[in-house]
């Protein structure tokens, strides 16, 4: 047997923990020495502070953890508990290292704007190009990077080494409910859809032509693209220029890690010159 000390250490919680588990009758010593006292607790015992400790874990009021200790479910429903727990827990965190790009690359803007950094932008004229693609409304912007994505695995081989694009159709700047259109270029006109999936089918497709496109490359992933934007409103400032048109994102490299950082990307805004006063 163990005294309450050696147990807290093995099971890696206080000593405190332990007692308050005795006092709320959720946890008891196998023993208590009615001389000292003293409480003691065997290997065997791990098991079940384990399951406590996992359902708190699971957010459960310790309350709720006594409900459930006394309804005795079995060790495969806390596994599947826990693993539902685990696999929230690592969306959010996935969520939460969004953000952190995303603000990193408005801090780095914030920078370029203070120190007036030269824009990266370069003018370029576009022909007419030939896509395939497919237009959805996304909930929100985490929605719209996992559909690009999937967009991008299911891609047949004859098709995968095209350059991917995303244009957003909304008519309004908006955080949620985003009309995108996703696609890829294609070296001539194609005469039928291309299903990808049962509920993923690509339409042909053109974009038009443009004189002049303010373009600039961003490396990383897709929730820190707004850097590249902020050059191009810094550049047509400083050169006299608005933005004339819908924009495209095109794919110059996929990512080959998770977090998107090797990621490439080309933004192409249609501009032209302020008339002069």
């Amino acid at each position: 047997m163990y005294t309450v000390g050696e147990f807290a250490h093995l099971a890696h919680v206080s000593k405190r923990l332990l007692r308050y588990y005795d006092e709320i009758d959720l946890f008891k010593p196998i023993q208590i020495d009615p001389s000292s006292g003293y409480r003691y607790y065997t290997a065997k015992q791990m098991t079940q502070l384990n399951r406590i400790l996992a359902l708190k874990e699971l957010g459960l009021t310790l309350n709720q953890i006594q409900r459930t200790i006394a309804d005795d479910i079995s060790s495969e429903e806390l596994e599947g508990m826990l693993r539902l727990r685990k696999a929230e827990i690592e969306q959010q965190m996935i969520a939460e290292q969004r953000r952190i790009r995303e603000i990193e690359a408005r801090l780095e803007a914030i920078h370029n704007d203070e120190t007036n950094t030269p824009p990266n932008v370069i003018i370029k004229q576009v022909p007419d190009i030939h896509a395939l693609s497919v237009r959805r409304t996304m909930a929100d912007f985490a929605t719209a990077v996992d559909f690009y994505t999937r967009v991008q695995t299911l891609m047949p081989r004859r098709f995968a080494s095209g350059r991917f694009y995303c244009i957003c159709r909304s008519d309004t700047d908006t955080l949620h409910d985003l009309d995108l259109e996703f696609g890829v270029f294609v070296n001539k006109p194609q005469d039928k859809p291309l299903a990808l999936s049962d509920d993923v089918m690509l339409n042909p497709s053109q974009l038009p032509a443009h004189d002049k496109m303010a373009t600039t490359v961003v490396t990383g992933a897709l929730e820190t693209i707004h850097r590249g934007y902020a050059e191009i409103t810094r550049w047509s400032a400083i050169n006299s220029y608005r933005l004339n048109g819908t924009h495209r994102e095109l794919c110059l490299q996929m990512a080959t890690h998770l977090d998107g950082r090797d990621m490439i990307t080309e933004i192409q805004v249609p501009v032209e010159p302020l008339p002069l006063p």
